[in-house]
């Protein structure tokens, strides 16, 4: 698993991503039981309870909730089912953990370190299109009293400019919406690193991981084994 100190130093208990080495910890487990064992596992490490990860139910979308510590569990725990077509979740509340399952999309992870503050954002093509990393740090503002500047970001392992390549009019209208792109190969590192300046970070503020998910074989993909595999990424104050 790969840990990002970045954020832990302003106070984040954990931020970290699970890697292939940790199995799938999605939820198309051709083996039964496995990616649960592999989910519990990588809680473990951090001692955190598996049963107390709120999640939501990723659709590609915009959506973003607020998780309280009525919503603990939200995935597995106190028959609570994970918020509805959400694919950004933030918390001001300590000791809850939050997590996203991603293999090529973009995991986010945000830190107000004044406010006290965590968000983890699932922004592939079409959340990256819809802007839903500022979207995320606009709500932290409206919901939790956050000034942009304070903010920190870590962009995760995800699909990479070297390799992350759609239809021409995807690229077109990536293009067309401001974004980089080189051909028909997106830049999702940059684009979500843009929407953060665009939302007031500072650029010390932001760091990108820059492995790529699909080349490097460190991380599960879907592009690359089209599996239903997933890796974790988890964050909790």
């Amino acid at each position: 698993m790969l840990r990002f100190a970045f954020l832990e130093e302003f106070g984040a208990t954990v931020a970290a991503i699970s890697d292939v080495s940790d199995g799938n910890c999605g939820f198309k487990d051709p083996e039964p039981g496995a990616a649960a064992r592999n989910r519990e596992r990588m809680c473990a490490a951090f001692s955190v309870n598996h049963r107390d990860i709120v999640c939501g139910q990723q659709v590609h979308g915009d959506r973003i909730a607020l998780a309280d510590e009525p919503d603990r569990g939200r995935q597995w725990g106190a028959h609570l089912e994970p918020f509805l077509a959400t694919d950004a979740v933030l918390t001001a509340t300590r000791g809850l953990p939050i997590a996203m399952f991603v293999a090529d999309c973009v995991p986010v992870f945000l830190l107000d370190p004044r406010k006290r503050v965590a968000g983890m954002v699932h922004a592939g093509r079409e959340g990256t299109f819809s802007r839903i990393a500022a979207k995320a740090i606009s709500a932290m503002r409206e919901r939790c009293g956050t000034r942009p500047a304070d903010v920190r970001a870590v962009i995760g392992p995800s699909a990479g400019p070297c390799c992350y390549e759609v239809g021409q009019e995807m690229a077109d209208a990536f293009i067309s919406a401001g974004f980089p792109a080189t051909g028909r190969r997106l830049d999702l590192w940059t684009a979500n690193a843009m929407q953060r300046l665009e939302a007031g970070l500072s650029k010390e503020n932001i760091a990108i991981a820059g492995t790529c998910t699909i080349c490097t074989g460190a991380f599960f993909s879907h592009r690359r084994d089209v599996s239903g595999a997933r890796n974790m990424a988890i964050m909790m104050l």
